[in-house]
């Protein structure tokens, strides 16, 4: 059960690596449940599909996630044979919902057959210019709910179409920050507006996966815990407020935000506990072959002396298996 619970990344960028080869035995255990690929996999479009495809063979059932948005955070570009995906604002400033959706249902085919069925975009995210990380680089479908929802909701709709799961990220909102969580500590309290939390709102009935950022708020955030750590951000606000009973994903635990506040062993107890479903750690900076084995060491350890409940691991797992036999590859690879 913990190890479904893992998304984990790796050094590799071909089957033929030791770290690829060992993820692979580990998917075909259940001792993890999903990847992720980050720009540094990707060599060249051979070595790549022969990635995902090792991953699925392992598992059909597999959970294979990158982050395609379009724009700058398009990790399969055209320099290893896919088309482009236009950046998030430039779609809402150029295109009408019918445009934007056959744009992401393209983008979904393409996914999908190279051996991905998760996306982890889009950002519902505002759009503000003097953002470093969402603004900055157009990620964002603008600043008003009703276009922000809309276009988010032509992204979930053509990927969905083409058997490729979205992820609205990052909760609660991470437009209007005046710093970068892939490097430290955020705080939005001065910037964060409630109405950055309507498009997860008017998402959440038909969004498969919410992602929680590493983010400070101090309506979200328990004592000075980020929302990602924060059961009051996942369970009394997206979960009983919002409604949302799909899984709710980590944003990558190897980040700045959280490697340099937390060690490994209390964000992964921390994340479970606040309410998210599936971990996310890229785990290659400092690469672990054994990570999976030690973060089920530590699970089990939380549950035997009361850190952790058994419904809250049982809940987690339930719905990622949930996503897993909607999004799986039972039918083949190239099902897109």
């Amino acid at each position: 059960m913990v190890g479904q619970l893992l998304m984990l990344g790796l050094p590799a960028n071909s089957a033929d690596d030791e770290s690829a080869q060992l993820l692979a035995s580990q998917l075909a255990k259940g001792q993890v449940g999903g990847t992720v690929l980050l720009r540094h996999n990707v060599k060249d479009r051979a070595s790549l599909l022969g990635l995902a495809e090792l991953f699925v063979r392992s598992n059909p059932q597999v959970l294979n996630a990158i982050d395609q948005e379009g724009g700058l955070v398009q990790r399969l570009s055209t320099s290893v044979g896919f088309k482009e995906i236009p950046r998030a604002h430039w779609v809402a400033n150029n295109l009408n919902d019918l445009e934007a959706r056959e744009l992401y249902f393209a983008a979904g085919r393409q996914l999908r057959s190279a051996g991905f069925n998760l996306n982890l975009a889009p950002s519902v995210d505002w759009h503000d210019p003097s953002n470093p990380v969402i603004g900055k680089h157009g990620r964002s479908f603008g600043a008003q709910v009703a276009s922000v929802a809309s276009y988010a909701n032509s992204f979930i709709d053509g990927m969905d179409q083409a058997d490729v799961a979205t992820t609205l990220k990052h909760f609660p909102g991470h437009g209007t920050s005046r710093g970068d969580s892939h490097n430290g500590f955020v705080d939005i309290t001065s910037t964060w507006s409630s109405e950055e939390l309507r498009p997860f709102q008017l998402l959440a009935s038909k969004a498969q996966v919410v992602m929680s950022g590493h983010l400070f708020h101090p309506s979200f955030s328990n004592g000075e815990l980020p929302v990602t750590f924060s059961e009051k951000a996942l369970q009394l606000v997206l979960r009983q407020k919002l409604r949302f009973d799909g899984v709710v994903i980590t944003d990558d635990l190897d980040m700045g935000a959280i490697r340099n506040n937390f060690s490994l062993q209390e964000s992964v107890i921390y994340a479970l506990q606040a309410g998210n479903d599936m971990l996310l750690m890229s785990n290659s900076m400092q690469y672990d072959p054994h990570l999976a084995d030690r973060v089920a060491g530590w699970v089990l350890e939380a549950l035997e002396n009361g850190a952790l409940r058994p419904e809250t691991l049982g809940g987690a797992y339930a719905r990622v298996m949930r996503l897993k036999q909607s999004a799986g590859f039972a039918a083949g690879i190239a099902a897109g």
